[in-house]
Order: C-alpha cells, then sequence, then structure tokens
C-alpha cells in the first residue's frame, strides 16, 4: 500500500508542478493530434455529405439530363502529399526529394487522366442548349468575377520556400509579396460584399467587370524579387574585403611605415583553429576537411555571407544521420571558432542548420 501511495502521490505531484520543459516540447505533438482529429472528422464529414441520405449512407447524386458532373477525384490529395514530400525534400534533403517528384509526377499523371476520361465523356455526350443565352447569371444570383490573386499567392508562396532554403533576403520578399497579395485579395472581397449589399437594397445583382492583368502587382513582384536576389549575393551592398577577418586593420599604413612604438604593423591573420570551413554564396567552399580521431579539436567558421546566418553542425554518416555536434549560428561576415569535442575516426556529413543545401565532408583519422 505505501509503494502504491507513494506512486500516487509522485503522479499528482507532476500535475501540480509538471516539468514545463517537457510540457513546451509536447506542445507540438498534442497540436499535431488536434489537426489529426479534425482531418478525421472533415473526412468523416464529406463521407456522409450528400443531397440525402438512406440508411445511414449518402444518396448518389443525380445530375439533370444533359448535364455531365465529374465525380470526386483523389487526384488533387496525392498531388498535395507529393509536393510536401518535395518540400521536405528541399529542406532536408536525401532520397525524400526524388520520392516526392516521382509521386508529383505520377498524381499529375493520374489526374491528366483523369481529365481525359472526363472529356471523352462530355465529347460523346449531345447537349441540347437553352434558346435563349444570357450574358450574365440568372436573376437573383450574384456570381464572383475572375481573379488572378490565386496566381499571385502561388507566386508569394514560391519565393518564400526558395527563402527558407537560399537565404533571408528572399524570404523577406516572398513575405512583403504575399502580404501585398492578400491585401488586394481583402479588397476584392470587399468590393463583392459591397455588390451584395446593394442587391439587398435593390433587388439587381451586379457582376464586378473582369480583371485587367495585374501589371502593377507583378512590378512590385518583379522589383521585391531583384533587389533580394542582389541583397542576398552581396551585390548591394558592396562586400568589404575586410570584413570579418580578425585583427585586419581598416586604416592601412602610409608607405609601410612602422608604427609610432617603431615596431612593423601586425599583419591581418584569421584566428588558428585544426579545421577551416568557409561559406560563401550560400554554400560551403570547404567541402572537404580532416580533423584529429579520439581528441578535441577546434574549426574555424569563417562565414562571408554579409546578412546571412549559417553554422556548422556535423552528422554521423549522411546529413540525416544522428547530430553530434552543434554549432552556433552567425551572421557573416564573420569568424567564429566552434569547440568539438572527441570523435570516433570515421566519416561525418557537416550541415548548415540554415540552409539545407550546404554540406560538406568530414573525415576525422
Amino acid at each position: 500500500m505505501d509503494q502504491i501511495w507513494t506512486s500516487l502521490l509522485s503522479f499528482i505531484g507532476q500535475l501540480v508542478s509538471p516539468d514545463w520543459g517537457k510540457v513546451v516540447g509536447l506542445i507540438p505533438l498534442g497540436l499535431l493530434g488536434l489537426v489529426g482529429l479534425y482531418l478525421l472528422w472533415l473526412m468523416r464529414s464529406l463521407a456522409v455529405l450528400g443531397p440525402a441520405e438512406r440508411g445511414g449512407r449518402p444518396a448518389a447524386p443525380a445530375p439533370p439530363a444533359g448535364i455531365h458532373m465529374p465525380g470526386p477525384s483523389f487526384a488533387p490529395v496525392f498531388g498535395a502529399a507529393g509536393m510536401a514530400l518535395v518540400v521536405f525534400g528541399l529542406v532536408f534533403r536525401g532520397p525524400i526529394t526524388f520520392l516526392g517528384l516521382t509521386a508529383l509526377v505520377l498524381a499529375l499523371v493520374y489526374w491528366l487522366r483523369e481529365g481525359m476520361h472526363d472529356y471523352d465523356r462530355v465529347e460523346n455526350t449531345v447537349v441540347n442548349l437553352p434558346a435563349v443565352i444570357h450574358d450574365g447569371p440568372p436573376a437573383g444570383v450574384h456570381m464572383p468575377g475572375p481573379s488572378f490573386r490565386p496566381i499571385l499567392a502561388g507566386m508569394a508562396l514560391m519565393v518564400v520556400v526558395f527563402g527558407l532554403v537560399f537565404g533571408l533576403p528572399l524570404f523577406v520578399a516572398g513575405i512583403l509579396m504575399l502580404i501585398a497579395t492578400l491585401l488586394g485579395w481583402l479588397r476584392d472581397a470587399r468590393a463583392e460584399y459591397g455588390l451584395v449589399e446593394e442587391a439587398d437594397r435593390t433587388g439587381h445583382p451586379r457582376s464586378l467587370p473582369a480583371p485587367h492583368y495585374p501589371t502593377g502587382t507583378l512590378t512590385f513582384f518583379g522589383v521585391v524579387v531583384i533587389v533580394a536576389l542582389l541583397v542576398n549575393y552581396r551585390i548591394i551592398p558592396p562586400a568589404d574585403s575586410n570584413a570579418g577577418v580578425a585583427g585586419a586593420s581598416t586604416t592601412p599604413a602610409a608607405s609601410g611605415a612602422p608604427g609610432a612604438s617603431g615596431a612593423p604593423p601586425p599583419a591581418a591573420s584569421a584566428p588558428t583553429a585544426d579545421v577551416t570551413i568557409v561559406a560563401s554564396g550560400v554554400q560551403y567552399t570547404t567541402t572537404t576537411a580532416t580533423a584529429p580521431a579520439g581528441k578535441p579539436f577546434t574549426i574555424a567558421f569563417n562565414n562571408q555571407d554579409a546578412g546571412i546566418p549559417h553554422n556548422v553542425s556535423i552528422h554521423a554518416g549522411s546529413a540525416s544521420g544522428d547530430q553530434v555536434f552543434l554549432g552556433k549560428i552567425v551572421t557573416g561576415p564573420t569568424i567564429e571558432i566552434y569547440d568539438v569535442p572527441a570523435l570516433a575516426a570515421g566519416t561525418y556529413t557537416y550541415v548548415c542548420s540554415v540552409h539545407a543545401n550546404m554540406t560538406g565532408t568530414l573525415t576525422v583519422k
């Protein structure tokens, strides 16, 4: 009984004063569980959705005579799953990228086959059109006009994804593009709502005119992306050749004259370390390195990308292997010295935690 009582008190104590670090770590799992439950509920609702039910099951839809309705399709779901795998592959690399591309291609081929099948059915169907074809929607029906906003939002999200891979400036550009698109979409929605209110007062619904090509928005997109690329690759502002070099003098000595003390000026040099790894142009220019086995060593990480954060993270084997060292993320241009604990002899992979496309091979022997 004492053991049971002690266990009960220990359990209650965890509820009264929990380990908040572990609780915070469980929040993503809780959110994932809620999303899963919502998706299950949504799938259950869609499974029983229909114009009528017989015996707890939805009745099969019966379109009017002469009307062809395409059936339900899983192709959009397959396409979304393939695209999700492609995005994960861009971040985590490895075979998941090829798996995502394969799934996406198969989903699009399957979607094309369904579309061709529907087209064949429509082509062989005789449709009796009404004698009078109206220019607009029927009386009392308000139809929203076409919109370029979904296309613009897709372009903005594409730039956001590229920014997650290639650098912060592109990510910021994508966010600005997305904000501009959503604000325009909100303005369109307010105009639609105003027409609906007008129809309530007058009894006559009007539709918005067909939109013009968004030349202004596309021009803004182009300017933002070009500026982001120039900043990302250090074209603007110009990179300082002496930036990030420890001990470099900003004012050169006149004609090599000695200093006030009569001694020659000290030469600019980088900090000494067992291993030197250089990052430039959002990639490691040092793709191979060698370190001693069985004892701690140091890494001089030279981040030459101005305004772009990088680091060095060492993994056993491939980039998806166990992490054996995580270096501090630093924004260039700068040089950071990492103290790495002793590693066993073998081949390791070092990657940038911010940009998964940056990889290199570390040989410990």
